[in-house]
């Protein structure tokens, strides 16, 4: 770009690139390069989601022509018009990528098509990427950025004319190429740009490609009209709150059309009294007085073309008395420092409208309808009450009183022997290596353990010192002492502490008997 006869500007754009080359001698920062590979990733990972929202709005266009192809055969056609220009385009971008990867690694074009910015080995060099968008001129109009320019040019005025009136509803700024800057826009996006901020830069028109073809296809399938689509079937239909009524309470239910206009003013003839509709629905209300089935039927009038429609409709619900099912799931008491599982519902309730109390105690939901009762007090009689909640109001489905008591003493036994062993063997006793403690006839599992004891031995007419176990282990000392024991020598257990939910229990002393 110099010669004898240099115009002021060439001579500029000389010591520019003069300046540009000294800088470059320093070499460009690795921070630098990195985060243009970063962005370039970025943007890879960009043009694959959008990519991913444009086959669904194919997806859509395309479900949408299957159900009626007559209606939306003209929005059809667009869409494959635009699928097209946009494949045409994402095409030639590829190419640009490819071609300029070539001009930098100076390979051909086939094994540039397999290289990424990362196998680039001179990452910021900027003089072949130049010399390939820019060509040898001052404006950048002998390079391939003059074409690229040209062509999201032509690819954004087809946009504009597939969308016709529409297109000011889709935002295509982005492909602008007339947007004034001090020098041109091929000077303006890659002169001496070093090469992977020109890949990131390509990469990033692709995905505003993308983008307009996405929002395009969206619009096109938004511009079918919903008028455009003639019902030949239409069916009434009417849909209770609920189609399970307690007395005191009311029956509500709604009555419309499957497909309607909002404007049109609905009405029902229900029991010769005329509703109105509003908004394409008919509500109807009814006191729930007597008990059983009840049935509900009438026309509804739609209006038409040409006057007014007509169509039947009936329905039925039941009128029941308040009723409630509450059980103890694992018997009929409750019991203090355990997990009572608790069944409360309420019949023909939704659970989310349905609320359980309980005194002397507190409810812990686990799922629909079940619940974890801990009472507090035994001998406290608990009450669980099941109410059904409607429009801020809550009635009393039923109740059931329960009483309250503490868990039973366990019992504690020698591992491997019977509960209530009187006679036992020494070498028996000594490997048992402790106390057990079991519940006898009772449903829940629970977390029991002796905490502590003490044992004394009967040796003729002495007895041992009192040895102390602060758990439910033998302690060495015990051991030897058993071991020591004839035929006949007693063994006395007593101090018995078990470590219950609901706090310690003293428990029943031990008697044992060597044989």
């Amino acid at each position: 770009m110099s010669g004898q006869n240099e115009t002021p500007r060439q001579k500029m754009i000389g010591m520019m690139y003069l300046v540009y080359t000294a800088l470059l001698a320093l070499n460009v920062s690795t921070d630098v390069l990195k985060s243009f590979l970063v962005v370039n990733n970025a943007m890879e990972e960009t043009i694959v989601n959008i990519g991913k929202k444009v086959t669904s709005a194919y997806d859509m266009m395309q479900n949408a022509y299957v159900v009626n192809p007559a209606k939306t055969q003209d929005a059809w056609d667009k869409a494959q018009i635009v699928k097209q220009k946009c494949e045409e385009m994402r095409s030639y971008l590829d190419e640009v990528k490819t071609g300029l990867i070539a001009a930098c690694e100076h390979v051909p074009m086939e094994v540039a098509a397999t290289l990424t910015a990362y196998d680039i080995q001179r990452q910021d060099n900027f003089d072949d990427p130049t010399h390939y968008f820019i060509g040898e001129s001052e404006d950048g109009s002998a390079g391939e950025a003059h074409v690229l320019k040209q062509k999201l040019t032509a690819f954004r005025n087809d946009m504009h004319e597939i969308l016709g009136a529409d297109s000011t509803k889709v935002p295509l700024d982005a492909l602008r190429t007339d947007k004034e800057y001090e020098v041109s826009w091929e000077m303006e996006h890659f002169y001496h740009m070093i090469v992977v901020a020109d890949l990131a830069m390509l990469n990033k028109f692709y995905s505003e490609v993308l983008n307009a073809e996405f929002n395009v296809v969206s619009q096109l399938y938004a511009g079918i009209s919903d008028n455009d689509f003639k019902f030949d079937q239409i069916e009434a239909r009417a849909i209770a709150k609920s189609n399970y009524v307690m007395v005191g309470q009311q029956f509500e239910a709604e009555i419309f059309v499957a497909a309607y206009d909002s404007k049109s003013e609905l009405s029902a003839t229900i029991g010769g009294t005329t509703y109105k509709g509003e908004n394409g629905v008919v509500k109807f209300k009814r006191a729930a007085t007597t008990i059983g089935e009840q049935k509900v039927s009438g026309m509804i009038a739609v209006p038409a073309a040409y006057g007014i429609k007509e169509y039947p409709f009936s329905m039925s619900y039941i009128v029941a008395e308040p009723t409630a099912t509450v059980s103890a799931d694992a018997m009929n008491v409750l019991y203090v420092g355990v997990d009572n599982p608790i069944s409360a519902l309420a019949a023909g309730i939704a659970d989310a409208n349905t609320k359980v109390t309980m005194t002397n105690g507190t409810l812990t939901k686990e799922k629909a309808g079940k619940y974890i009762a801990r009472v507090t007090k035994p001998g406290v009689q608990a009450v669980i009450s099941v109410y059904a909640v409607e429009n801020g109001k809550e009635q009393l489905m039923g109740s059931q009183t329960y009483r309250v008591k503490r868990v039973p003493d366990p019992v504690a036994r020698i591992n491997g022997q019977a509960e209530g062993v009187k006679n036992i063997d020494k070498n028996t006793l000594a490997n048992a290596g402790g106390l057990l403690v079991s519940m006898k006839d009772f449903e829940f599992q629970l977390s029991i353990r002796i905490g502590s004891f003490s044992l004394q031995i009967s040796k003729g007419q002495e007895l041992t010192n009192v040895m102390r176990s602060n758990s439910n282990r033998f302690t060495d000392d015990m051991v030897q002492n058993i071991q020591r024991c004839k035929r006949g020598d007693k063994i006395f257990i007593q101090d018995i502490v078990a470590q219950m939910p609901d706090g310690n229990r003293s428990l029943g002393d031990m008697i044992l008997t060597i044989k």
